[in-house]
Formats: structure tokens, sequence, C-alpha cells
């Protein structure tokens, strides 16, 4: 090999590392799980985990935002939606770059979507979009997606 191609490889590779590192520096991280309040319903609770100097976008931001948070819910026969996804009460700023207000949340955040259940076995499968950023940049929006068992 000539010094070019070693040092073209060493330059991939110094790079390759610094991608592979970015991915998952500030990363939201999700928890779900099914709580049981009754023989026929619980709630689905969603926790994000959210790195210090990021923040997660709200529920309920303007619909011509393009920073929108979504909840999605494969039907089942085994259970039934009840309401809209709760979520605390928000921060609230005036976003410049965008020139509008928004609503976020920092550190940790639990949203909660109550449900019927109408059978003893199933299986709760979701997405919850969502985008996050820092005060320097935003990351593209984010799909988690979660599987929930329904138990006796």
């Amino acid at each position: 090999m000539n010094k070019t191609t070693i040092l073209l490889i060493t330059i991939l590779m110094l790079f390759s590392g610094y991608s592979k590192g970015q991915d998952t520096v500030g990363k939201i991280t999700w928890v779900c799980i099914l709580k049981r309040n009754s023989p026929d319903e619980g709630e689905i609770l969603m926790k994000a985990k959210i790195p210090t100097g990021w923040h997660l976008y709200a529920l309920g931001n303007r619909p011509d935002s393009p920073i929108q948070m979504n909840f999605k819910f494969s039907p089942d026969k085994s259970y039934a939606l009840i309401g809209a996804v709760s979520q605390p009460q928000p921060l609230r700023k005036f976003e410049k770059q965008l020139g509008i207000p928004v609503t976020y949340f920092e550190h940790e955040v639990e949203f909660g979507q109550k449900i019927k259940l109408k059978g003893k076995n199933g299986t709760i499968n979701g997405t919850i979009q969502f985008m996050q950023c820092s005060n320097d940049i935003c990351l593209p929006p984010q799909d988690f997606g979660f599987s929930l068992k329904i138990r006796p």
C-alpha cells in the first residue's frame, strides 16, 4: 500500500468513529409500561429521559410548526383508547429560530394514555414520534416503537 491509501483509510476511520459517537450522544431514552388500574382499565405510561442541555417538544404545538409530537397506537381487539394522551404542564418559550412560541420539556417527562381492556391477552403496539433540540441544534424527527403485552 502506498502512503496516500494509508492516509485515506486513516481519515475515513477517524470520521467513522466520530459519526458513531455523535449518534448516541444526547439521545432521549424512552421506557413504556402498562399499568393496570382495575381488571378492565389500564394506562400506558411513556416516560422520556431527556439529557442535560436538550429539550423535548410537547404535544399541542401549533399545527404549522415544524416540531410535532405524536403518539400512534395500532388497533387491536384486546383494548380501546380512552380519551387522548395526557401530559404534565410544559414549559413555554419563544423560539427565535422559528419565530413562534413553543412548549417543551426538560430532564424527564411522563405521558399517559388510558385504555379499556377488552381481552385477557393481547399486545399494544405503538410509536412515539418526537423531536428534540438543544440551544444549538435540532435532531431530525425520530420514532420510538414499543410493544406491551396484556396479561390476565
